[in-house]
């Protein structure tokens, strides 16, 4: 029993020596996967400060833009309103003849003067 116990014991250390051994050799080969990922993190962070950096004036600019454009539509419906109410006074005045419109074109009248220097009564 003695000697099953032994090579049970034998068996069991080179069982660990080798998981051992297979663990260091796991982390030979990650390093450079280690290395890689701590690169990777230290450029995401860069380009987290840069876009923060770079996008907080066009954010502002944004934000100005988008209240002018407010102040503008509420300018263009104000003077649409405006705009319905002088043509509704308009309609009103057509509609009860406070204004009249001629219809066609005016008449041609000649350019020329009725008087002409020939005529004049002062000659």
């Amino acid at each position: 029993m003695d000697s099953a116990l032994t090579v049970f014991n034998i068996g069991a250390g080179l069982g660990v020596v080798a998981a051992g051994g297979a663990l260091v050799y796991l982390a030979w080969q990650a390093t450079p996967l280690i290395k890689e990922s701590r690169a990777l993190t230290q450029d995401l962070r860069r380009l987290t400060r840069t876009t923060e950096k770079e996008l907080r004036p066009i954010l502002a600019h944004t934000r100005e833009l988008t209240s002018n454009v407010e102040v503008l539509s509420e300018d263009v419906a104000v003077k649409l309103d405006r705009l319905t109410d002088l043509m509704n006074s308009l309609q009103h005045s057509l509609d009860t003849g406070g204004i009249t419109v001629a219809a066609g074109r005016p008449e041609p009248r000649p350019v020329e003067s009725w008087e002409t220097r020939e005529d004049s009564p002062d000659s």
